[in-house]
């Protein structure tokens, strides 16, 4: 997958029911004052994308729609993990969030410097490995939060790491 320079900045935060962009294309946003850079792929939801969700980026043989999302399956071979920041209707083209500070949805509580893992079918982060105060990086690690919250949506740095997903 490649990545493209320029794109109309509106195009994050605006689906699309038309391709736009190659599915499959990342961008970084150089113009985030961030020190970790947003980067996201551009995708076709294979479904109605709840914002905040996390999601797995996946492939599928339909024309126009070669590269799209699913909910998180088990997997050790490497998953990317994103997460989008507005809702997506079915079918539409959209950016999504996979590495620097995105809001995501936990359904664990949270705290600051947490890392955080999905697990297969999951709709919110986990405490990774189940344990507060885990501040060891993992194969399953999707990121560190940075802000806590009692199962809600928190600051989470992704880190567009390719992650192992466990059935459970």
């Amino acid at each position: 997958m490649s990545y493209i320079t320029s794109i109309d900045t509106d195009d994050l935060t605006n689906p699309s029911s038309a391709r736009k962009y190659d599915l499959g294309v990342r961008f970084v946003d150089f113009s985030s004052s961030d020190a970790i850079k947003p980067e996201y792929i551009y995708v076709k939801a294979s479904g109605a994308l709840t914002q905040f969700q996390p999601y797995q980026v996946s492939v599928s043989n339909t024309v126009n729609g070669e590269v799209t999302t699913k909910v998180p399956s088990a997997t050790s071979a490497g998953a990317t993990i994103e997460a989008p920041q507005v809702a997506v209707s079915s079918g539409n083209y959209c950016f999504l969030q996979y590495k620097g500070i995105a809001t995501v949805l936990t359904t664990d509580t949270v705290a600051a410097g947490d890392y955080v893992e999905v697990i297969a079918a999951g709709t919110g982060l986990l405490l990774d490995g189940g344990t507060t105060g885990n501040t060891v990086e993992g194969a399953q690690s999707v990121g560190i939060a940075k802000t806590a919250t009692d199962a809600g949506s928190a600051s989470i740095v992704l880190s567009g790491n390719k992650v192992e997903v466990a059935a459970a």
